[in-house]
């Protein structure tokens, strides 16, 4: 039976009720019939229950046909194409318009799937359930999987597919590939068309329980397979199977589809709404965290004598260039901060305040570093002796433990009890000195499928998700938390997170560090401050060129920000008087620092997708144009920008040059250098 018959009667009576009792409630947007479907704003939304599918157009464009859902049961896939009966509904909501498709088959479990459309939102969401009364059990819901060449690219001209790591760890990279090749994106994915053009973006708005993804595969430059699934599971991180979830009804998360002008206001508009779904965490303070970290140059040479050196330094000459500029100052404690008592930590501590400034610290709370044998005699803070470590390191689905294949360290199972006593034992270790600001680091592997010691944790989200919220609690709200190597999604527990692995001062790093830019730029609507990690200028061994210097400081300056140097401030490597020299240029230029404290993140300019990241980055901030611009090559590059103004005024803020003219700018650069300008029309 078409969908037309079904609606008939029941959206005249809907749309009757809507006028009557909901007069004003403007977030709802009226369901109109159009032929065999439903129009809603932009969308025609049509559902096949004569073959289980469904069908979507935007402003009168074909997006996609016969889209289906599948789950998988007992290892074979199931789809919404098998089922024989079908029943449609449709209700308000508090957020929009419902749409629940409710199915029967025999000897299949019930399935429902939801459609939600939004009062002007260029997006929709969708929802499988699954139910049974003897109970469900998968590790693989898709609620859209088109396949066929149904979905209609040829209108759209979509060119690309962004690939989205699921985590920052390991120097992972966002990715861009053709439609013929086969992708894994994590959490997020967009067909899109470089620069300003369209995109179809795609991804899940919670993050409890799954990990999800989009796939594709095609041949050429077609596109013959799109799914976008939860249960996905990364091969880098051990291996394991998606865990299985049980229970009288078990669901997908809820989905995000949309189809946008423009990709990258797609991207940002998924990120809000995944905010709209869990808000972010609060924030702590209202300014931009300016300061050092010790990992950047002096790693495992810390000392107390380092540390309050530091601390003396930056007060005497940064500090009162990053106060002007209206930033709270921290100085940051790394790994290796064990290398201070518990004595020398808190005189650190109360160092920094007498300074003035903040104070940071390090922790890794879900792994350990110990070998099979440490892990054995090693007993548990708080255990009295009777839980060793080997007895809460995580165990894979069969039994078998985790080794340290994943960055040298063991995964612990976070679900353990002793696993709370080992965080809590860490944490007050750190209290008992007094800290504002935290660094996680090593949470992927908390994220682990497994077999779990709490059987009421059946998959490594709900795991991570546990062991971050009693790791948050223990910490509190009022600290700055910053997340290292770590999931991009769930976003909640965190002020800011790295956008990328570890970078120090070399040219192809900023490039790298740029490519979480270029392409996750979105991820500022979910952290009030992303993190291009330590802005070393000098370097270990004073190998810093000063075009890299002056490279890596604008890459920290546009990307949303953590302003942190991280050079040795005490003894540098090299010729001390050029290294303090340059320190004090690149770390106190005020035009510099009003750009990084205004906490923006800059939007690429993308001209080839063949580029590891752009090389052209805009912001508008106060009313001004910024724009930065890269060389990562080793020869001389010339860069033509559109400034957007028919006339304009440059000044170039590293060297102070004015300049003027017709729309486009022309910036020369030496190899590895960057250029920020200030553009008013």
């Amino acid at each position: 039976m078409q969908f037309a018959k079904l609606l008939e009667s029941v959206t005249a009576l809907l749309l009757s009720f809507l006028a009557a009792v909901l007069p004003g409630r403007v977030y709802l947007r009226p369901l109109e019939q159009t032929g065999d479907g439903i129009r809603t704003g932009a969308y025609t939304f049509y559902y096949h229950t004569d073959a289980g599918a469904f069908s979507l157009s935007e402003n009168g464009v074909t997006v996609f046909t016969d889209a289906v859902c599948t789950y998988d049961r007992n290892g074979k896939t199931v789809s919404s194409a098998d089922y024989t009966d079908f029943s449609v509904r449709l209700s308000p909501t508090e957020e929009g318009n419902e749409i629940a498709v409710e199915m029967r088959g025999d000897g299949l479990w019930d399935l429902t799937q939801y459609f939600t459309f939004y009062a002007n939102r260029d997006w929709f969401t969708t929802r499988v359930s699954l139910s049974s009364p003897q109970g469900a059990a998968t590790n693989r819901i898709a609620p859209l999987v088109i396949t066929d060449k149904k979905l209609q690219n040829y209108k759209y001209k979509w060119t690309n597919v962004l690939e989205v790591p699921f985590d920052n760890d390991g120097w992972t990279e966002f990715k861009v590939k053709g439609l013929g090749e086969p992708t894994v994106s994590y959490e997020v994915g967009t067909l899109f068309t470089p620069d300003e053009g369209g995109g179809l973006v795609l991804g899940s708005l919670e993050h409890d329980t799954w990990k999800t993804a989009v796939q594709t595969h095609g041949s050429g430059t077609r596109l013959s397979e799109l799914c976008l699934y939860c249960g996905a599971a990364d091969p880098r991180h051990g291996g394991e199977a998606h865990g299985t979830v049980t229970g009288a009804s078990v669901s997908s998360p809820l989905m995000f589809v949309g189809v946008f002008n423009n990709w990258k206001n797609g991207l940002n508009e998924f990120a809000r709404a995944n905010t709209f779904i869990r808000p972010k965490r609060a924030q702590v303070g209202d300014t931009v965290p300016f300061g050092w970290n010790s990992w950047g140059s002096v790693q495992t040479a810390l000392s107390y004598d380092i540390a309050v050196k530091t601390s003396d330094y930056i007060k005497e000459k940064l500090q009162p260039a990053w106060e002007t500029a209206g930033a709270a100052v921290y100085v940051n404690l790394d790994s290796y901060l064990d290398n201070l008592s518990a004595e020398e930590l808190k005189s650190f501590a109360d160092r920094c305040r007498a300074n003035g400034q903040k104070v940071g610290v390090y922790c890794s709370p879900f792994v350990m570093w110990w070998d099979d044998y440490g892990m054995s005699v090693n007993t548990v803070p708080g255990t009295n002796g009777a839980v060793t470590y080997q007895d809460i390191r995580l165990k894979k689905h069969d039994g078998t433990y985790y080794g340290n294949e994943m960055d040298g360290c063991m995964p612990l199972d976070v679900t353990h009890p002793a696993a709370k006593y080992h965080v809590q034992n860490c944490i007050d270790r750190l209290k008992a000195a007094g800290f504002d600001y935290i660094k996680l680091d090593f949470l992927v592997q908390a994220t682990f499928e497994g077999n779990f010691y709490d059987k009421s944790i059946q998959t490594g989200m709900q795991a991570y998700n546990y062991a971050m919220s009693y790791l948050t609690d223990m910490i509190g709200d009022d600290v700055f938390i910053n997340l290292a190597m770590s999931p991009l999604f769930p976003y909640q527990y965190a002020n800011g997170r790295r956008l990328a692995c570890d970078s120090f001062y070399g040219i192809g790093e900023t490039e790298y560090t740029l490519n979480a830019v270029t392409y996750g730029f979105w991820e500022k609507e979910l952290y009030d401050y992303t993190d291009p990690d330590h802005l070393v200028v000098w370097g270990k061994d004073a190998g810093a060129s000063q075009a890299e210097a002056r490279s890596r400081v604008t890459c920290g300056a546009i990307s949303g920000t953590s302003f942190w140097a991280g050079d040795d401030f005490v003894s540098p490597a090299g010729n001390a008087g050029d290294a303090f020299e340059r320190y004090e240029a690149l770390l106190t230029n005020p035009d510099i620092l009003f750009v990084a404290r205004s906490g923006r993140i800059f939007t690429p300019v993308i001209t080839s997708v063949k580029d590891r990241a752009a090389h052209i980055y805009k912001c508008e901030i106060k009313g001004k144009t910024y724009i930065a611009v890269f060389n990562f090559s080793k020869i001389i590059r010339c860069f033509t920008v559109d400034t957007g103004y028919s006339r304009y005024q440059a000044k170039e803020l590293w060297r102070a040059k004015e300049s003027e003219g017709s729309r486009y700018l022309t910036v020369l650069l030496q190899p590895k250098d960057a250029a920020l300008y200030e553009i008013t029309g």
